[in-house]
Order: C-alpha cells, then sequence, then structure tokens
C-alpha cells in the first residue's frame, strides 16, 4: 500500500520516542487504490465446509482468503516434506484463475514427526524444524503462481503454542512462550525469504499488546508486518471502538490507543512502535475480524441484521487505517459457531448481502475523504468519501447505531441511494428537503459527479 509521506512523517517521530505516548489524532490514509483489494474473507474448506461454497468467493468479489494445510499432513515423518494435497490443490487453482489471494497460516505443532521426549519436550514446536516447513511452504506458494502472504501461526497464546511452553495471556514477564514464539518467527522469516525475498510474512495475535512484546522480544527485522484478529469487547457500539482501553492494566508499560479507542489510533500507534523496532514501516493485515450472532453488545445480544450492519463498517474503518486487507471471519460457520456469511447448511445470513452489496458498491472506488469531523471517530455519524473516475459515493452511518435522518445538501445530486443489503433507500420529502434514514447499516448514496461535496453537521437530525 502507498502510505503518504505526511504518514511516514508523522510514524518516524513517534517511532524515535521507543514506549509510544501521546500522538495526533490518527491520519486516515489514502491509498488510491480500489476497495476491493482489500475485500479477505476466512474460509473453512479445511473445516470441512463443503467445496460447492468455492463460488461465493467470486460471487462477494472475494480479493483474499486465508487458507492452510497443517504442518503435520505437510511433513508426517521428519523430513519427508510432501506435495500440498490434493484438496488444497484444486484450491489454490481456484484462487489462481480467479485472481484471488491467500494467506496461508502456518499451523501446528507436530507431533507426528517431531514427538515430545523428555529430553525435549518443546520438540513438536522446535523452531528450526518450524522454520523448515515454512520454507518448504513458500517454495510450494511461489511454485503455484497464486498471490500470497504468510502468516506464522494463528494466535499462539490462544492455541498449543502458550499451554506448552508456558506463561501468561498477555505476554507479562515471565512468559517464555514470547520469546519461543519470536524465535519461530525467526526460522521462519529466514527460510521463506532465503526461497522469495518478496514474499511478505506476518505475525498473528488477536491480543494487541502481545504485538508490542513481541516487537520487545526481538522481531527480525526482515519482518514484513503483523496480522491482527481486533475483535471488539461488548462495550464497543461497533468496528470503529477497539476492546483496549488507554490505560488497560493488562497492556502496561504501554499505551495502545488514544483517548477515543479508535481503531485508527491503534493502528497508528502499532505502526509507531514496529517502525522503532524493524527499521520500516510494518503493514498490518487484519486476518480474522468478525461478530458472532448472539454475542454481547451495548445494544444486547447480537443479532443478524446487526451482524450484517458492522461488515461494511469494518471495512471502511479497516480502509481508512491503512489496512493491507481485511479477511472476514468467516464464510461459513463450521466450528466456530454463528460467525458466518453463510450457516452450516448453507443458509445465506444477512451479512452475506452486506458483503455483496459492499464490493458491487466501492468494490471499484477508493477511499478519497473522511466527510465527517476526524476528532470523532468513534460516535455520531460517519461519513467517506469514494471516487472512482469522475463517479462520487458516499457511505454514511451512525457509530453509535442510533437512527437519525441525513437532510441531503441543495448542492448534492444524488442520482441513487441503496442500503446495506442493496435495496433501494427512498427518501422522505418534507418541509425539512430530501431526508434518508441513518443507522447502524450504512447507506450507499450516488452522487453526480459534478456535484460539490460538502459536508455540515447541520444536514444530520
Amino acid at each position: 500500500m502507498n502510505v503518504s509521506r505526511r504518514h511516514l512523517t508523522i510514524l518516524s517521530a513517534a517511532g524515535a520516542m521507543g514506549f509510544v505516548t501521546p500522538l495526533s489524532h490518527a491520519e486516515d490514509i489514502f491509498s488510491g487504490r480500489p476497495m476491493r483489494a482489500g475485500f479477505g474473507l476466512g474460509v473453512k474448506f479445511a473445516q470441512g465446509q463443503p467445496i460447492k461454497d468455492m463460488a461465493a468467493l467470486e460471487d462477494l468479489g472475494v480479493s483474499w482468503v486465508r487458507d492452510t494445510v497443517r504442518w503435520a499432513v505437510m511433513e508426517p515423518k521428519a523430513g519427508g516434506h510432501q506435495a500440498f494435497p490434493a484438496a488444497f490443490q484444486r484450491r489454490l487453482d481456484y484462487y489462481r484463475s480467479h485472481d484471488i489471494g491467500v494467506v496461508f497460516y502456518l499451523a501446528y505443532a507436530n507431533h507426528e514427526a517431531y514427538p515430545a521426549t523428555a529430553r525435549h519436550p518443546l520438540a513438536p514446536v522446535d523452531p528450526e524444524a518450524f522454520g523448515r516447513y515454512a520454507g518448504h511452504i513458500a517454495r510450494l506458494l511461489k511454485a503455484s503462481g497464486v498471490r500470497h502472504v504468510i502468516e506464522v501461526w494463528n494466535e499462539p497464546h490462544n492455541f498449543t503454542l502458550r499451554k506448552m511452553v508456558g506463561g501468561h495471556w498477555n505476554g507479562k514477564p515471565p512468559s517464555p512462550w514470547v520469546a519461543h514464539y519470536v524465535d519461530m518467527v525467526r526460522q521462519a522469516v529466514k527460510a521463506v525469504k532465503k526461497v522469495d525475498a518478496r514474499t511478505r510474512v506476518i505475525t498473528c495475535e488477536d491480543v494487541w499488546v502481545n504485538h508490542y512484546r513481541f516487537l520487545e522480544a526481538g522481531l527480525p527485522p526482515e519482518l514484513d508486518g503483523f496480522g491482527l484478529h481486533p475483535y471488539t469487547h461488548h462495550d464497543a457500539p461497533g468496528p470503529e471502538r477497539t476492546s483496549v482501553h488507554p490505560r488497560s492494566e493488562w497492556a502496561q508499560p504501554f499505551q495502545i490507543v488514544d483517548a477515543d479507542r479508535s481503531f485508527a489510533s491503534a493502528a497508528q500507534r502499532l505502526r509507531a512502535h514496529g517502525r522503532s523496532k524493524l527499521g520500516h514501516v510494518p503493514q498490518l493485515w487484519v486476518t480474522e475480524w468478525g461478530w458472532r450472532i448472539g454475542s454481547p453488545t451495548p445494544d444486547g445480544p447480537l443479532d443478524e441484521t446487526r451482524q450484517a450492519a458492522l461488515l461494511p463498517r469494518a471495512f471502511i474503518t479497516a480502509e481508512a487505517a491503512g489496512i493491507e486487507a481485511l479477511l472476514w471471519f468467516s464464510l461459513q460457520d463450521s466450528v466456530d459457531g454463528p460467525y458466518g456469511l453463510l450457516g452450516r447448511k448453507g443458509v445465506r445470513r444477512p451479512a452475506y448481502s452486506a458483503y455483496r452489496t459492499l464490493a458491487r458498491e466501492l468494490g471499484d472506488h477508493a477511499l478519497s475523504a473522511r466527510l465527517t469531523s476526524p476528532s470523532r471517530r468513534t460516535e455520531g455519524v460517519q461519513a467517506f468519501l469514494f471516487k472512482n473516475g469522475s463517479g462520487s459515493k458516499i457511505a454514511v452511518w451512525s457509530a453509535d447505531n442510533r437512527d437519525r435522518a441525513l437532510i441531503q445538501p441543495k448542492t448534492w445530486s444524488v442520482v441513487r441511494a441503496v442500503d446495506t443489503w442493496g435495496e433501494p433507500v427512498v427518501p422522505r420529502r418534507g418541509a425539512d428537503g430530501i431526508t434518508y434514514p441513518i443507522g447502524a447499516a450504512p447507506v450507499y448514496l450516488e452522487l453526480d459527479g459534478t456535484a460539490p461535496i460538502r459536508w455540515s453537521d447541520h444536514i444530520v437530525q
């Protein structure tokens, strides 16, 4: 992604301070790329999802998927590295033919090839053996012709590694699992870059502070970036606000977000700290993000309609924060419960329509401007302008999920309006003029390309 010179200046200045302290309001990043470049999805074909669902990727306009083959399958005996299984190779062929990139995550402990012994209890997660697995995957992916990124593990504090090595979930010392994971990252980066220096390698965690812990433990400068899983807490109305507080006790001594708890500030702060340790601005990939049906929210248990409303907001929020790609969790429920765009029986949830509408409305457009105040990123109305040549569209919603009305300015020439599910929005015409209903779910307004676009808080009731 192209990062503005001004943004790099901010990062360089902040990074020089070591532990990041107060930063200015997070800068939006306008890369000029079409939105679809960042549209990703976690697929569950390795966990039982039927292969017939593969066609949904094209229907949804997906540019990236997250997929894997476990280490023990690729190396059932020490040194006996295998070709990709036929089922995965067929998926790779589909990804390549549809120009879909794959984020391949390396997982998990290999008890078959490297069983634990009294002398070597951590043999199943031996960093050097893991590095050889990473290098083998890099060779196969390079030969496949598929765009790819290699992600080291999946939430190491949560899956296998911390339980084997020991320590706290938030990496607070003493947590030997942190150093062990960083050693595995070093070996993976070394092996992958030897195969192809251009192949990007990223870490993975769903706990924001652990990315800081990894940096402090000595991530290699050749690392390309971080894989984030920024799931929100029950007190967050939507993706604009993180689960972290500026003074979260469990994150000390690091301040991970600004006072507004905005996702944008969390992304900026992590980049700044990464820049200070790695010597370059790290890429940020959101390799999981979604909401589980029934999970608690400030407005009560999350239902399917609210899940659908949050989806486009997450993608737009991520794009404005300079995220390389957001891989929505997930395409299908499978073993993880009701997160999916599809239920286990293949029934489409409203979120499926929300994803497809987002891709059709904004996929070919580039984020051009934030229309609402950058000082209120987590509250009130959020509005963004998107451009495609002379075409303009505005996406607008309420970050606090309140119902409001948008009064169309007289200078705007709205030629079309659709809701999050792709249905036409019929404006109301009255004494106040032309108004559009605004709420938790974004509305997309298509404007005549010659119409001047000015925003005022007075146009929202």
